[in-house]
């Protein structure tokens, strides 16, 4: 399944037994907890507790981390060829917030995007090379059935991520690997086949950075925590969803608050400040 999964796009990926989480009683004190415009969260969170719940006859999950951006690529460069923010939004099919993008022009700011949104709808993009990996896997174990997931259905992704060997848990919430940063999607496929036996453990193996431990994965560093703009981030790995930029500037569909605004350094549609930050996205030593 590696191999296949690695030749049609993937960057890394792990194969693993399809269980129910521990981080499900995570995911649902969040999910409780959260703003009005992620009720569906709440809504869906019985599937999220068991990827069987959503793909019944799934016995393994392959999960598959997909990078889309490098320390090598110029961020100014690709957002100047992107041109007007609400014109290149609605053009890749997304929507922007202009009464957001208005408040931050007014400020004096540059509008920026996140990376991610610098590029084709990753749904898309991702859904056809998991149909591929599927119909590969179907000619290799005829019969198998699978059904795909990015980023949009029932499944804890970044959680399969962490299981499959993809990376660990950062700070900032994200899954952090130390060969491809955080600037990656995850994707894959629950399939109803059983995992081949020289597949049954992962030999992608998430290093840690210096000084950490296994259940510490960041060791001391809080780069993303000190930098997120409006405090979003909360020791140890807690994401507020009401401060968020990236909630406020993609998915509420209410006005942001004054101060959200304030404090967006020019983001209006999603945020990369704590990706920025983290020494993993970086071109360098740290």
């Amino acid at each position: 399944m590696r191999n296949i999964a690695l030749s049609r796009g993937a960057s890394a990926c792990g194969v693993i037994p399809a269980e129910a989480p521990a981080e499900y009683a995570r995911f649902l004190s969040i999910a409780t907890g959260g703003p009005p415009d992620l009720a569906y969260l709440k809504r869906s969170h019985p599937k999220r507790q068991d990827i069987r719940r959503w793909c019944a006859p799934a016995r393994s999950v392959l999960v598959c981390a997909f990078r889309y951006w490098s320390p090598d690529r110029d961020y100014t460069e690709a957002l100047g060829k992107a041109g007007e923010p609400s014109a290149y939004l609605l053009g890749t099919g997304r929507k922007p917030r202009t009464e957001f993008i208005e408040r931050v022009k007014s400020r004096g700011l540059r509008p920026k995007i996140a990376r991610y949104a610098l590029l084709p709808d990753y749904h898309k993009v991702i859904g056809e090379k998991l149909a591929l990996m599927l119909a590969d896997i179907k000619a290799v174990r005829p019969g198998t059935e699978g059904k795909m997931f990015v980023d949009t259905s029932p499944v804890l992704e970044k959680e399969l991520g962490r299981l499959a060997g993809l990376g660990f848990r950062g700070r900032n919430t994200l899954l952090i690997s130390k060969e491809l940063g955080s600037y990656f999607f995850i994707g894959g496929l629950a399939l109803s086949c059983g995992i081949p036996q020289p597949e049954a453990s992962s030999s992608f193996a998430p290093a840690l950075p210096p000084g950490a431990s296994k259940g510490q994965a960041c060791g001391t560093c809080r780069k993303c925590v000190d930098a997120c703009p409006t405090g979003a981030l909360k020791m140890p790995g807690v994401l507020d969803a009401g401060l968020c930029l990236s909630y406020w500037t993609t998915q509420a569909k209410t006005s942001a608050p004054k101060g959200i605004v304030s404090r967006s350094e020019g983001y209006v549609y999603g945020c990369d400040v704590c990706q920025e930050v983290c020494p993993y996205n970086r071109n360098n030593e740290e």
